[in-house]
């Protein structure tokens, strides 16, 4: 079994692409499931130029995943998922409205650090090389906080923090580590996203380091490519597949309706 369950289309504002693009795609690699996790609307138009409004959840998005999942029923199964934030002060909000609706799959990322109202955004801004440490340290402690409020079924892109510069010393590894636990401790999976290789890190999220920690602490992991446009689908897989059987015990978890199975992961072979 293969799957990706991190991709984004054109609902997200900086993707590209209708989401029976990126099935179609799927089905060319020869994935057996294709998760739809664009992120989630937020409250009060936050940041609704990377995000579907609520509005276009609602009249598109959600009917479009359930018809398409029907439509290719018995070809590859479609995942309906969400890539939702971690944002304190925006809690009763977030959790009402994964509450409220039918998903296969809750990714939680944590793009923003702070609280509501007050946030420092980790796209499209510039830290001085003096507030580098600490981003991480604050970046690592809302990962772990994110696994703490048993919220999400996988924990996105978990160190994300290093695209403004790889850091290592002992209190980021502290903090890292601290994460690393919360996760296990409350049964989440990891995500290996390719994305990274992409980007000037060249690197998965995470990357060896941090996946023979979590390996260490036997998480459970998935694989995503948190593709913006078709193409990008299952994009460097061989590489998250060679991860998996490095750190994963040759092993990914699979979801529906929240549920987590795991299952033998296989190289991609196009249909």
């Amino acid at each position: 079994m293969i799957v990706d369950y991190h991709t984004h289309t054109s609902l997200c504002k900086h993707g590209e692409g209708d989401v029976e693009e990126y099935i179609r795609k799927a089905l060319a690699l020869g994935l057996d499931e294709i998760g739809c996790s664009e992120h989630m609307p937020m409250p009060d138009g936050f940041d609704l130029r990377h995000r579907m409004s609520l509005e276009e959840y609602y009249a598109s998005y959600a009917p479009r995943i359930s018809v398409l999942a029907e439509q290719y029923r018995g070809r590859i199964a479609v995942r309906r998922g969400l890539e939702a934030e971690f944002l304190p002060g925006a809690d009763a909000w977030i959790e009402k409205f994964i509450e409220e609706n039918d998903f296969d799959y809750v990714i939680g990322s944590v793009h923003f650090l702070g609280k509501w109202g007050e946030v420092k955004p980790l796209f499209h801004a510039e830290y001085s090389e003096q507030e580098i440490e600490r981003l991480h340290i604050e970046y690592f402690e809302a990962i772990c906080a994110s696994a703490m409020c048993r919220r999400y079924d996988i924990i996105g892109h978990c160190d994300l923090i290093k695209k403004f510069g790889i850091r290592s010393t002992p209190k980021i590894e502290e903090s890292c580590r601290e994460a690393l636990k919360a996760i296990r401790s409350e049964d989440i999976a990891i995500e290996i996203n390719t994305s990274g290789l992409r980007k000037a890190e060249q690197d998965t999220y995470p990357g060896k380091k941090i996946l023979q920690w979590a390996s260490d602490l036997n998480i459970p992991l998935t694989i995503g490519s948190d593709a913006h446009k078709p193409e990008q689908v299952g994009l460097f897989f061989d590489r998250a597949v060679a991860l998996v059987e490095e750190f994963g015990r040759g092993r990914i978890s699979l979801f529906e309706r929240r549920q987590r199975t795991e299952v033998r992961i296989s190289r991609l072979e196009a249909a």
